[in-house]
């Protein structure tokens, strides 16, 4: 069990609940964090973390998950609970939403069967009643209004009730235009008093009407009276609003005992529901935090890569501010570390984010850590942080102290995670020191895990000579004279007393008197550990140089072999289109040829001189053969490619589109614009999108071909400037949006809107992040208000 009590507050994990709260849909979720727990349970823990892990996944790729009327619904569970009472028309519709929601949720996990296991596991062995939503909807309204025809004779009273007000309605109409007329009544038209209809009647002709008079303006100039002459049938719907109300309440009744059997079954909905609700709020906060499943292990231990103090990092976003990760290790080897270094330098924290964190993750919470991390599981967590005075008690803050350190050393084991902050301070420090070092020889000795800070020097002499303790300090730049906030393992640090007095601006006289008053030794030692932490310094920076120059070599490296590979793959390709272009080269030339043939036809020339001439043909073009099969990949000229600046477009030129390998030739020229020909596709292209390449006729036999049943101008009349993703996932909604783009600028258009919608803004982020890397956007904005806001993003191509 954690120690002590209050050891959420110590933490600030009290703060972490409050955070979920506010991401809580329902009083259901809410109560699942007064529920939390510290758990030591390694199959329970790790099916904890795997739900949150999923449903982030859910939240982060996947389409919205049902996130409306999660209603509380206990109350009226328990109302409904007791014989004789019947449930209200709201506290049904509520119990009819929620179950619709509910529905919703099974829907939605059914479809993606096997991919959230553990969520799925959530709805293991729950049989729902569809009978109950539809019982409720043949009583209530989609607003939750009884219907009119909830039963025969509600129908029955309700016609009637229709019936008779309508007729009301018909006379008092007479009646009001008569008096209208005659100058009796008020400006104000027909009211209602009590439930019933009334003329505005001035107070001296009162007498000219007969009837009830209900009420009277506050001035007594107007009376409202219940003419006579509706007076009778205004009692009639009377007795037919009491009848009505009576049905009503027999309905109720009946759908009431009708839901009393299946109560135990609706409870377990709600709380699911509340469940699924809790697991939720915890994946919103683990995207916020960036948090991550670590590696879990059943064995004490912890390795945290990288790791932020949740609140200290959602402060820091906010603000704006850097902050700097924390990186530690606690193994069977090094199971204490000791921390020392500068006031301010991060001590505290860096203890408060190793048992915020450890407590988060075992009471089910993923954690800002890399997700290559490891923590193992611990049974107890005892801290000791902060001042416990107490009047009340009679404890003074080293007492306290003292009675944490008697039940640390009486309970904790091999399976305990200590932290003790600012260890043996209270008292004088000449004894407060061995009392400290005796605490911690004796937490060792029981093989418990830990963390301490402290100033105390024979604390860090007790770490460096002693297995299973590990010293540890905050980098101090003692150039610039301020923390770095960054932990280094391995060696003590120095408290840097007198030099961050010197900076604070204290009288040198009065510091080189303290210093007279420090032992020779003593600063001698941290002279020592100022100059050690110099150098470590000196030499991670020569360290980080040459890690950075490795990291650009095998890059080099990895850049000469893709090159390479490139080369190989265009020398293939240059030796096949050399063999294409010499047999157009060759089809070009028979058909010259035939055509030559044709002529001598046509002169009448012998048929022996034409079957000569054919015979050369086809041994020239079989000599051409055999040469194509034997081309040097090295005597092949790339065809070099110019600018529209370096040569002038014009009918019948070679051209390809910026970014895109294909050839076509211009067949019109209109001003920006040039109708390009494809193979068997033609389409309009802005001009500055094209390059003129350089090629004989005879390559111009290799050009495009489009594929069968492609057709670029009914392309462009089926193309949409709106691309809806609303429900894409991630992967397909950049396939479809790196598809639409690249058919958008091919055809010619400018602007193009993509609708994503709000959700979470996760897809608009990813959409976005697709955009600013796309080589045809120019620019892109949120769409209008009125046009949906930032739920749509225009986007501007390149011209």
């Amino acid at each position: 069990m954690p120690y002590p009590k209050n050891i959420e507050q110590k933490l600030e994990f009290d703060q972490i609940k409050e955070l979920l709260r506010q991401k809580c849909l329902s009083e259901m979720g809410e109560e699942y964090i007064g529920k939390i727990r510290f758990v030591n349970r390694f199959d329970l823990l790790e099916k904890m973390l795997i739900q949150v892990k999923e449903f982030k996944k859910i939240l982060t790729e996947d389409t919205p998950f049902p996130n409306e009327h999660y209603y509380n619904i206990q109350s009226a569970i328990r109302r409904a609970a007791i014989e004789g009472i019947f449930l209200l028309e709201d506290e049904f519709h509520h119990i009819r939403l929620l179950l619709q929601t509910f529905v919703n949720i099974c829907k939605y996990i059914e479809q993606r069967k096997g991919i959230y296991p553990q969520v799925e596991s959530l709805f293991t062995g729950i049989i729902f009643n569809q009978q109950l939503i539809k019982l409720i909807t043949k009583i209530l309204d989609e607003e939750g209004k009884m219907r009119p025809n909830a039963s025969p004779e509600l129908s029955k009273i309700s016609s009637k009730i229709g019936d008779k007000e309508k007729e009301v309605r018909i006379r008092i109409n007479k009646i009001f235009t008569k008096s209208n007329e005659s100058g009796w009544l008020a400006d104000s038209g027909i009211t209602i008093r009590d439930g019933r209809l009334v003329l505005p009647v001035l107070a001296e002709y009162k007498r000219n009407i007969s009837g009830f008079v209900h009420d009277e303006s506050a001035t007594g100039q107007t009376v409202y009276i219940e003419p006579t002459e509706i007076f009778e049938l205004n009692n009639i719907i009377r007795e037919l609003q009491i009848a009505y109300k009576r049905e009503r309440e027999k309905i109720l009744i009946e759908l009431t005992n009708t839901l009393r059997p299946e109560l135990p079954e609706l409870e377990k909905y709600s709380q699911r529901m509340g469940l699924v609700d809790f697991i939720r709020a915890k994946a919103l906060l683990a995207i916020d935090l960036d948090a991550e499943m670590p590696i879990i292990s059943k064995f004490a231990g912890l390795k945290l890569v990288d790791a932020y103090h949740p609140l200290l990092k959602l402060n820091h976003q906010k603000a704006g501010l850097p902050i700097v990760p924390l990186n530690i290790e606690m193994t069977r080897e090094k199971r204490i570390v000791v921390i020392s270094g500068p006031n301010a330098g991060g001590k505290s924290v860096c203890l408060k984010s190793v048992g915020l964190l450890q407590y988060m993750l075992q009471c089910g919470l993923l954690i800002p850590v890399k997700s290559h991390s490891e923590c193992g599981m611990f049974n107890d967590m005892m801290v000791d942080i902060g001042d416990e005075q107490s009047i009340e008690n009679d404890l003074s803050t080293y007492s306290s102290h003292l009675l944490h350190m008697k039940y640390f050393t009486e309970f904790a084991d091999a399976k305990t995670l200590f932290l003790i902050d600012e260890f043996g301070t209270g008292t004088d420090p000449q004894f407060g020191g061995p009392l400290a070092e005796a605490i911690l020889n004796q937490l060792k000795q029981k093989n418990a895990f830990g963390v301490v800070t402290t100033h105390y020097s024979n604390l860090k002499n007790f770490a460096s000579n002693n297995k299973g303790l590990e010293n540890a300090c905050m980098l101090f730049d003692h150039d610039k004279m301020q923390a770095t906030y960054i932990l280094e393992l391995g060696k003590p640090g120095s408290s840097y007393a007198f030099e961050i007095a010197k900076k604070t601006g204290l009288h040198s006289q009065i510091i080189d008197y303290a210093k007279s008053k420090v032992g020779d030794k003593q600063r001698k030692i941290d002279d020592i550990l100022i100059d050690l932490e110099k150098e470590k310094r000196h030499v991670n920076e020569i360290k980080a140089r040459f890690e950075e120059r490795e990291i650009k070599s095998k890059k080099l490296v990895e850049e000469y072999t893709i090159l390479k590979d490139e080369i190989e793959a265009n020398k293939k390709k240059l030796l096949k289109d050399a063999k294409l272009e010499a047999l157009a080269i060759i089809t070009e030339a028979n058909s010259k040829i035939e055509q030559s043939i044709r002529e001598i036809r046509e002169n009448n020339a012998d048929t022996e001189t034409i079957r000569t001439i054919r015979k050369d043909i086809k041994e020239k073009t079989e000599e051409l053969k055999e040469t194509t099969q034997h081309v040097n990949p090295k005597n092949i000229v790339t065809p070099q490619i110019y600018t529209p600046s370096t040569l002038q477009l014009k009918i019948g030129a070679s051209v390809q589109i910026i970014g895109q390998e294909n050839t076509g030739e211009i067949m019109e020229l209109n001003k920006n614009k040039a109708m390009v020909a494809f193979g068997e596709l033609s389409s309009w292209v802005d001009i500055k999108k094209l390059t003129v390449v350089a090629s004989t006729k005879k390559e111009e036999k290799k050009k495009f071909i489009a594929p069968t049943g492609l057709d670029m101008n009914a392309k462009m009349q089926h193309f949409n400037t709106d691309l809806n993703l609303i429900g894409t996932r991630g992967e397909d909604a950049v396939r479809q949006l790196q598809m639409y783009i690249d058919d958008a600028y091919l055809l010619g258009f400018k602007l193009v809107r993509i609708v994503h919608g709000r959700g979470y803004g996760i897809l608009r982020k990813l959409i976005r992040e697709q955009l600013k890397s796309n080589p045809f956007v120019d620019n892109f904005v949120d769409e209008h208000m009125d046009m949906g806001g930032d739920a749509v993003t225009i986007v501007t191509l390149r011209v």
